[in-house]
């Protein structure tokens, strides 16, 4: 399990304690401000970890998600508009509009990671948002994958956090007309 500096302070006590369980090798510097248990991890629990803000999304949710096979050579992280840029050269970070970074993320486990990822429901509403910048066989290998998928998905839900973006209407219809 990973755990951030001030998480490791609270569980050992005090930094003192802390170098004390490194040196035993109960617990293990992973990164700047991170540390690690002992027990594995994959690299976008670190991600996530130094950057707690962030979500899963686009190319990377979509493998994790299964509606694509093209394993993503960067991790791609969604954060506010107004969120420091993240400086890792493997990750691609994608600006959401202000006050909808937490709407859909949901923490779970997948292929053996813990991960803040967007729900099926808003990551269409992501695929269709930003349809224009993704390659158009990417695009409608995942656009199928969600028409075969359409009985899963939640159109209540998706009207919800489309309440919260900008061009509601318009993106309602595209989502209605490809996949629902």
């Amino acid at each position: 399990m990973l755990m951030t500096a001030i998480e490791c302070q609270r569980k050992y006590g005090s930094r003192y304690l802390m170098a004390k369980a490194i040196k035993a090798g109960m617990l293990h510097k992973v990164a700047t401000g991170v540390y690690s248990d002992g027990s594995r991890y994959r690299y976008v629990e670190l991600l996530q970890t130094r950057y707690p803000a962030s979500a899963v999304t686009m190319l990377s949710a979509y493998y994790y998600r299964n509606l694509t096979d093209v394993i993503p050579d960067k991790c791609h992280l969604a954060t506010e508009r107004d969120s420091t840029k993240i400086g890792d050269r493997s990750v691609v970070q994608h600006f959401v509009p202000k006050g909808t970074g937490g709407i859909g993320v949901e923490s779970t486990v997948l292929r053996g990671a813990q991960v803040r990822i967007f729900d099926m429901e808003r990551l269409l509403i992501e695929t269709v948002r930003l349809r224009t910048k993704l390659p158009a066989d990417l695009y409608h290998e995942v656009i199928g994958n969600y028409r075969r998928r359409a009985g899963e998905l939640y159109p209540a839900r998706i009207e919800d956090y489309l309440d919260a973006f900008p061009k509601r209407e318009f993106l309602f219809d595209i989502i209605r007309k490809e996949v629902l």
